[in-house]
């Protein structure tokens, strides 16, 4: 499994030799926490409309914070990791709404694990005149911050906006609350800050419905762990998709158009799988199934490169079903679930890293759809 993720990342020696930094058991050595500044870091926390202080309210999966700050440096925090942001540039700020370890401060040690939040929940500060000496080629990383960035101006403030959302590994003893401290590896004491929200897991106004589970495909049984621990990444499901807790893709079926077994079965939903750094992004959406004689052929609209996720993408022929080798057909309520079809990949998967994630067994499909 390691000699497919090393497959999969050749291009992260190169970076390394572009920075000339070392690489150490997965991860890259930091650097040495940067001097206190002078400015002192300060936040306060807001509800979604920006006005009203969070307080005591109760906040619930997907309800929006405004996040205030001043007094940040912008030429501070030069010390940390050397990807995406460049040795010697500033690395900016993170922050975070998430469940936090009592101790969680990297100025006093405390792991990466002790810090847990999704995407959702993190934004990435930092000054536009730092962003413009990250590169953007020959590896965009640019684009890896503009995906979180909020700019830090001169006089040391800025305005976040942080969605609310729930952990999948929540440290023992977390609080939850919004979170400043180093981006990047750097480590600033004066910057790690914290402000408690009273938070619910349970569903809100504005809690997203979990995607329907019409289609469900793990793509293969390698596939999540690859991207989660051994690429230290992480997956994502947006617009009508999801992952399950197993760790399989979902997505809403769209339409339907099978008749007599032969028609076309349109899904929607995009599914992000990324690298540590964001080095590797590639998104996988609207899955279509091409129906005929008890066979199928399954297309997805995948990235156009390795790195450009969401922002440019074609649709690709990704592989054969076999739906009447499925392992169980049944019609419940005008439904007709298929279990366990067989898939084979097909040649000509693109891009690179997704092609090398396609080189051994398929998960088997499952699918849902009206009866005709």
């Amino acid at each position: 499994m390691r000699r497919v993720c090393r497959a999969l990342f050749p291009w992260l020696s190169a970076v390394v030799a572009v920075f000339g930094v070392a690489v150490v058991s997965g991860g890259v050595v930091a650097g040495a926490a940067d001097a206190v500044p002078t400015a002192r870091p300060h936040i306060d926390v807001y509800l979604a409309d920006g006005v009203t202080p969070v307080g005591s309210a109760l906040i619930h999966p997907g309800d929006a914070l405004v996040v205030r700050g001043r007094g940040f440096d912008p030429a501070t925090n030069r010390s940390g990791l050397p990807l995406p942001v460049p040795p010697g540039v500033p690395h900016g700020t993170f922050i975070a709404f998430g469940a936090f370890a009592p101790d969680w401060m990297p100025s006093g040690g405390a792991p990466e694990s002790a810090r847990a939040a999704t995407r959702l929940g993190v934004q990435w500060v930092l000054s536009p005149a730092a962003l413009a000496q990250v590169p953007a080629a020959p590896f965009d990383m640019r684009r890896t911050i503009r995906q979180q960035w909020v700019p830090l101006h001169a006089d040391g403030t800025f305005l976040a906006r942080v969605v609310a959302s729930t952990p999948t590994q929540i440290p023992t003893g977390a609080r939850y609350g919004v979170y400043t401290y180093g981006a990047a590896g750097a480590v600033n004491a004066a910057q790690e800050l914290s402000i408690p929200v009273n938070y619910s897991t349970r569903p809100g106004p504005n809690t997203p419905s979990p995607a329907p589970r019409d289609l469900v495909w793990a793509y293969s049984p390698a596939f999540h762990r690859t991207v989660t621990e051994d690429a230290q990444g992480g997956v994502y499901g947006t617009d009508g998709a999801g992952i399950d807790d197993s760790g399989a893709m979902t997505f809403t079926l769209a339409e339907s158009t099978v008749r007599n077994g032969a028609g076309t079965l349109r899904y929607r939903g995009t599914v992000v799988a990324f690298s540590r750094f964001h080095l590797v992004e590639i998104a996988l959406s609207d899955p279509i199934v091409r129906v005929t004689a008890g066979r199928g052929v399954l297309s997805m609209r995948t990235s156009t490169s390795n790195t450009n996720g969401t922002d440019a993408q074609r649709r690709v022929d990704i592989a054969d079903v076999h739906l009447r080798a499925a392992d169980r057909e049944r019609s419940v309520d005008g439904v007709h679930d298929i279990v366990g079809a067989p898939v084979r990949f097909r040649p000509g998967i693109t891009p690179e890293s997704l092609a090398l994630l396609s080189t051994g067994t398929a998960s088997p499909l499952r699918l849902r759809i009206p009866s005709a």
